[in-house]
C-alpha cells in the first residue's frame, strides 16, 4: 500500500466516504466509497458502484424473494447496530440501511 493511496483513503474518510464491506474485486483488498465510487486502498483501482440489479440477482441466488431477504438484512443491521459502540461502525451500518431502504423504494416497497 502506497503512502498517497493511504493519504488518498484517509481524505476520503474524513470527508464522508465509508469502508465498503465487499473486498476490492481485482486484489481483495480494502475499499473506500465515496459518491458511488469504490477505491481499492491496497491496488488504487477505481470501481463504480454496483448497478441495483446487479445487487438483486445476487440477492435472488441466495434463495427466498429480494423483498424478503432486504427485510431480513434490515433487520439483522438493527440488531448489529443496537449492540455496536463505535460511533464508525454505527455510520456505515447506518447508510447500508439507508442504501438497502432506497433500493426497496427503486423497487416500489415501502
Amino acid at each position: 500500500m502506497s503512502k498517497d493511496l493511504t493519504k488518498k483513503a484517509v481524505e476520503l474518510l474524513l470527508s464522508g466516504a465509508t469502508l465498503v464491506s465487499d473486498p476490492c474485486p481485482y486484489c481483495k483488498g480494502v475499499r473506500v466509497m465515496k459518491n458511488g465510487s469504490a477505491l481499492c486502498v491496497s491496488c488504487g483501482k477505481q470501481a463504480k458502484e454496483e448497478k441495483v440489479e446487479s445487487i438483486l440477482t445476487k440477492t435472488e441466488n441466495t434463495g427466498g424473494t429480494t423483498i424478503e431477504n432486504l427485510d431480513q438484512k434490515l433487520k439483522d443491521l438493527t440488531v448489529e447496530l443496537q449492540s455496536e459502540k463505535d460511533f464508525e461502525k454505527q455510520k456505515q451500518i447506518l447508510h447500508t440501511m439507508n442504501e438497502i431502504i432506497a433500493i426497496k423504494e427503486k423497487l416500489g416497497v415501502r
